[in-house]
C-alpha cells in the first residue's frame, strides 16, 4: 500500500527561495497522523532555502513573510502548526507582499 501524500504548492516560488518564479508544485509523503509542523521541519532539513525563507526548524516558527493555506483555509489557530495532515491535503505557501 503506497504511503499517503500531500500536495505542496509554492506560488511566486522565487520569493520563497526557489530558482523559478513558480508556481512550484510538489507531492510529499507523510506519516499517519503527521503534523504540519513535522512536515515543515522535515522540508527545512532537506531544502536549505526552505529554512531560510519559510520555516525555522530551530525556533519551530513560520516566517512572518509567508502564509500557509491548508485546503483553501488558514489552519485553525488553536491547532496551528500542530494540525494533523491527511492524504488529500493541499498546502499552499503564499509570500506576503506589501506595497502601493
Amino acid at each position: 500500500m503506497p504511503s499517503p501524500r500531500v500536495k505542496l504548492e509554492f506560488w511566486m516560488a522565487d520569493r520563497l527561495g526557489f530558482d523559478q518564479p513558480g508556481p512550484v508544485i510538489l507531492e510529499e509523503e507523510i506519516e499517519e497522523g503527521e503534523s504540519l509542523r513535522s512536515l515543515l521541519t522535515r522540508l527545512a532539513e532537506r531544502f536549505s532555502h526552505f529554512s531560510e525563507a519559510l520555516f525555522d526548524p530551530e525556533t519551530q516558527s513560520l516566517s512572518s513573510e509567508v502564509s500557509i493555506i491548508l485546503n483553501n483555509q488558514i489552519p485553525n489557530p488553536s491547532q496551528g502548526l500542530d494540525t494533523k495532515l491527511k492524504e488529500v491535503d493541499r498546502i499552499l505557501f503564499l509570500p506576503i507582499l506589501a506595497g502601493g
